[in-house]
């Protein structure tokens, strides 16, 4: 089903067409209000073993064809199964220059449990991109969020497509007193084969190692919040977060580029749980003409040109990785330190004393200092190739006493 949606006029925003077609959006809501929907909410029953209450938030550009297999996803979760209700899917169109609104409309209207609230939206230059879009989606979702429900916001992208059980087992792994959970991320199987047995073989010796890297590092820097088995992906195509948890960090970061990264490690600094859960799981498209910049697709691309290039598939120093981990889990025993123990602990972690304070002299929580001191590395520079990193973690797992080859 289709919802006309009135949204306010925010001052990132060129101009906002009216979706439903029947005359210019209604302006007269003062500008700091949310969006919200025009209908009266239908609320959803509370569910027999969570009690939440999930909201869709999705960023969309240019995504006409891709668009109805998300909805058709969607649809068809297990999460309608058992008494589920309608289910409100916020989708943000940024500067869409196909039929993407048609496209959603067309598609929503054929479910009856689908309650799609799309707007139209033509961001200035500056701002028309997925951290924008995302942004505003989800501000949308937590705006729909009936008073007094436990609100769960989810978002992924436009071309994903959710697993059958995505709501449920996100909603699962938050009832388990996760405040984020990140989806496990797979690559469309026709797309990626499409691309030929080289990249076959390069994607499948990232993942190898990308898995040993992240076992490695929850065996040295162990969280009981999120344990082995897990998976390492925390990106915008499958986030969850409690929807107090988004108000408290000040929501997602209007970034041109990793907005998600930039959100995920906000949350893991106020000290809130993230959890990996492998049971949640979307696919995600292996196209190599994305709609983000530094995205998905701008790195297939580059894995593609590589391969065809013959350069060796290079990859993080083991030595560093393990290194990070040891530097995490010190940084988080700092809390317990009185203040002669916190100074030697800095000056050994070649950190200026007063940098673990903050500007009122307050000590920093251990997971502010984390986060600030022993970030993730997306960008590590690659000096080792691929095969000898992964024998290597293989080895530092077995020496410290995990099970090998990510089992």
């Amino acid at each position: 089903m289709f919802r006309k949606t009135e949204i306010a006029k925010f001052p990132d925003v060129a101009a906002i067409d009216d979706p439903s077609g029947s005359g210019a959006p209604n302006f007269r809501r003062p500008a700091s209000t949310l969006p919200h929907r025009w209908a009266a909410p239908t609320l959803v029953p509370a569910r027999p073993a969570f009690d939440l209450y999930p909201l869709i938030a999705v960023p969309a550009r240019d995504e006409a064809e891709r668009l109805p297999g998300l909805i058709n996803a969607l649809a068809k979760q297990t999460w309608f199964m058992c008494g589920g209700g309608r289910l409100d899917v916020v989708l943000i169109l940024n500067n869409c220059r196909d039929d993407s609104l048609g496209a959603a409309r067309r598609e929503a209207e054929k479910h009856e449990g689908i309650d799609l609230h799309a707007v139209t939206v033509a961001f200035e230059p500056a701002d028309a991109h997925a951290g924008s879009a995302r942004r505003l989606a989800l501000d949308t979702a937590r705006a729909l969020c009936p008073p007094g429900e436990r609100g769960v916001l989810l978002t992924t992208d436009a071309d994903a497509v959710p697993a059958h059980n995505w709501i449920d087992a996100n909603l699962a792994a938050i009832s388990q007193g996760a405040d984020l959970v990140g989806g496990r991320l797979i690559g469309n199987a026709d797309e990626e084969a499409s691309l030929g047995p080289a990249f076959l073989r390069r994607a499948r010796d990232q993942q190898e190692f990308a898995m040993l890297s992240d076992q490695l590092t929850a065996i040295v820097d162990p969280l009981p919040h999120d344990p082995w088995p897990r998976h390492h992906d925390h990106t915008g195509a499958s986030l969850a977060v409690r929807a107090e948890v988004y108000d408290l960090v000040g929501g997602l970061p209007a970034l041109p580029r990793r907005e998600d990264l930039a959100f995920v490690t906000n949350v893991r600094a106020r000290g809130f749980k993230v959890r990996h859960a492998p049971e949640v799981v979307v696919e995600v498209s292996a196209r190599l003409s994305g709609r983000a910049v530094g995205g998905m697709a701008d790195c297939l691309k580059q894995w593609v040109t590589a391969t065809e290039a013959g350069d060796p598939h290079l990859v993080e120093a083991p030595t560093a990785i393990l290194e990070r981990a040891r530097r995490r889990r010190l940084l988080r025993t700092l809390g317990d330190c009185d203040a002669a123990s916190l100074a030697t602990a800095a000056m050994g972690l070649s950190i200026l004393p007063a940098d673990l304070h903050d500007s009122f002299g307050q000590p920093r929580s251990p997971e502010e200092l984390v986060e600030r001191f022993a970030p993730e590395a997306p960008d590590a520079t690659p000096t080792v190739p691929v095969r000898a990193a992964i024998d290597e973690l293989d080895g530092l797992v077995r020496r410290f006493g995990g099970a090998s080859r990510a089992a």
